[in-house]
């Protein structure tokens, strides 16, 4: 019998990936990423203790999603792991069995075009130059610049975690009261 924990983790991976999270992308991109999450093992984040310690072992899971996906795309790899593992920090069971928790504040904003616009914009009113084209040809050093920078502002003017930013940006922020 599967165990509770595999089962709400294949849950979390078929919420997180849908077809908005990947559109654009190759037929079968969606199950390869899912199957790739679903046996996705998240003790490897048990014992992290420091962002870079984090951001290493994130890369190697990149990479690893990476080819295993049609489009050998690092962009799209990332973000998958990035919603994935946003989801599933905050999940009840799988926080409390993985230790989740303690990742939260290393977790990136999902970069995407709404977020990835919005932090281009805001840097630029800064003076500074960030690259950005789209989620496809993102490569790791512009999306390392654009974390930095995310962090910065989520600190700065949104007093939170990176990973939250993307409730600020999305859909520009529009609450209904």
């Amino acid at each position: 019998m599967v165990s509770f924990i595999k089962l709400v983790q294949k849950r979390i991976s078929n919420i997180s990936i849908g077809p908005s999270t990947l559109r654009g992308q190759p037929t079968g991109t969606i199950n390869l990423t899912r199957e790739f999450l679903k046996s996705f093992d998240l003790n490897i984040f048990n014992n992290t203790l420091s962002e870079s310690d984090f951001l290493n072992k994130l890369d190697e899971q990149t990479n690893l999603l990476k080819e295993k996906i049609h489009s050998k795309s690092w962009g799209i790899a990332r973000k998958a792991l990035n919603i994935f593992l946003f989801q599933s920090s905050h999940d009840i069971f799988l926080s409390k069995e993985y230790g989740l928790n303690k990742i939260i504040p290393f977790l990136e904003v999902p970069l995407d075009n709404p977020n990835a616009k919005k932090l281009v914009e805001m840097a630029e009113q800064k003076g500074i130059k960030l690259r950005w084209n789209n989620i496809k040809s993102l490569i790791k050093e512009d999306s390392y610049n654009l974390q930095k920078f995310a962090k910065q502002v989520s600190n700065e003017e949104y007093n939170c975690d990176r990973c939250y930013l993307d409730l600020y940006f999305w859909r520009g922020n529009k609450v209904e009261e």
